[in-house]
């Protein structure tokens, strides 16, 4: 802990999840839970926190904590009448090459049809999804996952050129200002400032964090856990 949270990015560019009002839906409909269940496999391996940075980074927080794990179908229902949403099908490309990303966007597809949304799950090769996320034209969402990054002004999570191409003029120029400040307060401040747009705009849909188990034999010596793996003052103890 900490390695990675999965998610599912939207297409801000071009099409059908443009309408913020529909990015909100399924966010308020979502039962985090048992999709990053269905995605690790056990307990152990998985924690709900609404944070974009880890519990155990200088950088987490809990804004925005109220549109995390909403599960409010009648929420959910309204902003699709609003919309004005009439069963125009999602284009979700997702890949079984990583269960983290195939088992929670099943799980998905049944929580978001049972409030009226119409999911058209295209699964592919992960080269594949790679690929076709890079032309706005091609899908409206697609399942992958976060991880560990040290500063979020680097974070894929918030950057405009990522596929989802989440740009906001106030939120890039937030990310700006904190590559030029100091002050460690005053950079927490802006952020916190970037995460609250995150749950409003709703732009990509954070599940849940995930961990990873690492094994060595037992004549590997001096390694330590780590979000990478890092092998610098490790060696091979075999006395």
């Amino acid at each position: 802990k900490p390695y990675g949270w999965a998610t599912i990015a939207f297409n801000t560019k071009q099409g059908l999840m443009t309408d913020v009002r529909l990015r909100q839906a399924v966010q308020a409909a979502l039962d985090v839970e048992p999709m990053i269940l269905a995605g690790v496999g056990h307990k152990d391996f998985y924690r709900i926190d609404p944070g974009l940075f880890f519990q155990e980074m200088p950088w987490h927080s809990k804004v925005g904590a109220a549109l995390y794990n909403q599960k409010d179908k009648d929420k959910a229902r309204r902003l699709l009448k609003e919309a004005g949403y009439a069963g125009q099908p999602m284009r979700w490309i997702v890949t079984t090459e990583y269960e983290h990303h195939y088992k929670p966007a099943v799980v998905a597809k049944g929580q978001l049809e049972e409030v009226g949304f119409k999911i058209d799950l295209q699964v592919s090769d992960w080269a594949t999804v790679v690929q076709r996320r890079n032309k706005p034209e091609l899908w409206d969402a697609f399942s992958t996952a976060f991880t560990f990054v040290v500063v979020p002004t680097t974070s894929s999570q918030v950057l405009c050129e990522w596929p989802g191409w989440w740009c906001n003029p106030e939120k890039d120029a937030l990310l700006q200002a904190m590559g030029r400040e100091l002050d460690d307060k005053k950079r927490y401040a802006m952020w916190e400032k970037v995460q609250t747009m995150f749950y409003a705009e709703a732009p990509r849909i954070k599940i849940g964090d995930y961990f990873r188990l690492d094994a060595r034999r037992k004549d590997v010596a001096g390694y330590e856990p780590g979000p990478y793996m890092h092998f610098w003052n490790v060696w091979l103890d075999r006395r």
